[in-house]
Parts: C-alpha cells; sequence; structure tokens
C-alpha cells in the first residue's frame, strides 16, 4: 500500500496541468521497479491514467478516482487535496450533478441582509435547489473549523431562500412556482454519508448514488421551501 500510494499521489501532483514524461515520473518515487511497473499497469489497463508515447495523462474524472485511491491507500488528505486542487474539485462536483439531470451554476454569488454570500454549487431541477458547499474537510466534521463552515453554509442557504424572488432569472426557475432548497457538504474523504445539523455531509465519490435515493430521505434533511408563485 505505501508505494502504491506514493504512486497515486506521483500522478496526482504531476498530471495537473498537462501530460508528465513517463521516466520523469518515475524518478519522483521511491519504490522498487517491480512495484512501480505492476501498478502502472495496472492503473492503465482499469483506465484510471492513459500512457502513449511515453507520456501519461489523466482527465478531470481519472484525477477524482485516483485521488480517492490515494486516500484510501493511506494518502495524507491535505496534500491530496493541494494536489487536486480547489477548482478542480469544484467542477468535479458540478459535473457529477449536471450528469444527473440538473442545472448547475457555479460559484453563484448574491448580496443580502447587507453583505455578500457566494454558493460553490447551485444545482436546480424541479423543484429542488441543491446548494453545495465544497470542501476538503482535512479533519473530518470533528473539527471546530469544520463545524463552523457548517453552520455559515446553513446561515447562506437560508439567507438565499429569503431572498430567491429577485433572483429567479439569475438562477433559472422563473418559470417555477415552487421549489425546495437544500444545502449539503461535499467532502473529499472516501467516507460514508454523515449528517450534521440535518446537512447531509456526502463524499464526492458517493455523491451520484447520493442524489439517486437522497429524494426519499427529505424528511430527515435540512431544507427550505420556497413559494415563487
Amino acid at each position: 500500500m505505501p508505494a502504491q500510494r506514493d504512486i497515486l499521489i506521483a500522478l496526482l501532483e504531476n498530471t495537473r496541468k498537462k501530460p508528465v514524461d513517463s521516466s520523469a515520473l518515475r524518478e519522483t518515487v521511491r519504490v522498487t521497479d517491480e512495484a512501480y511497473d505492476t501498478y502502472m499497469t495496472h492503473l492503465v489497463s482499469n483506465g484510471l491514467i492513459e500512457e502513449e508515447r511515453g507520456n501519461i495523462a489523466a482527465s478531470l474524472s481519472q484525477r477524482l478516482e485516483l485521488a480517492i485511491k490515494a486516500v484510501q491507500a493511506g494518502g495524507d488528505l491535505e496534500r491530496v487535496s493541494r494536489a487536486l486542487g480547489w477548482l478542480e474539485f469544484e467542477e468535479i462536483v458540478a459535473r457529477i450533478f449536471e450528469e444527473n439531470g440538473y442545472d448547475v451554476k457555479r460559484r453563484f454569488r448574491f448580496q443580502a441582509d447587507g453583505r455578500r454570500w457566494e454558493i460553490d454549487i447551485l444545482a436546480t431541477r424541479r423543484p429542488l435547489i441543491v446548494c453545495a458547499e465544497c470542501k476538503h474537510w482535512a479533519k473530518g466534521l470533528g473539527s471546530t473549523t469544520a463545524r463552523r463552515i457548517a453552520e455559515t453554509h446553513l446561515e447562506k442557504v437560508e439567507t438565499l431562500s429569503r431572498s430567491v424572488g429577485g433572483l429567479r432569472e439569475r438562477m433559472g426557475i422563473d418559470s417555477w412556482r415552487q421549489a425546495t432548497m437544500i444545502p449539503m457538504a461535499l467532502s473529499l474523504q472516501p467516507a460514508r454519508e454523515r449528517i450534521y445539523r440535518r446537512i447531509p455531509v456526502v463524499s464526492v465519490y458517493g455523491l451520484p448514488g447520493f442524489l439517486s435515493e437522497f429524494e426519499a430521505q427529505m424528511d430527515w434533511l435540512a431544507s427550505f421551501p420556497v413559494d415563487l408563485a
């Protein structure tokens, strides 16, 4: 597992902006040639990386899977998070919502109560408006910082629910009559879903499955009904 962890982290750190030369990548990892070659062959054969003419590349979705595998193999979450990047993480979340039938607005900004607010991902699919906060949650929900982020996000979504009337066109819901706003936090950690203050904290890797089921669990989740008539 340590060999796999080191290879995965090296891939994440070196394929972020462009393909990396295979020989140059090999020099950054302190593992045996046998372990390196075996695992790289495994990654290629399972479609987790692309190798062509001595260069190794990984798409956005492939990098997500590499990041999850790196954490599962014992990689430091903060290092993996830095390698994946904030904007990359948010883009992965946005694409998952889009693939599940949602219209997505990235970094939705609005003003209310004399303040400026921002929702990382605003995903709409009638009658649902999911407001997603994309955080790496490196120390889990047990940390004071993580709980403060969750509290602030809940306040943010409640504020948006009171201001939605004047934002309908920007949100793409001007023809809606009713809506339900749902706060959600997205984590990189490959863990089972958790609930804090009725806010679901979902692993990005488990987000597709969660989206297919969570409407049946609405009674357990924080939500803000909005009358748009």
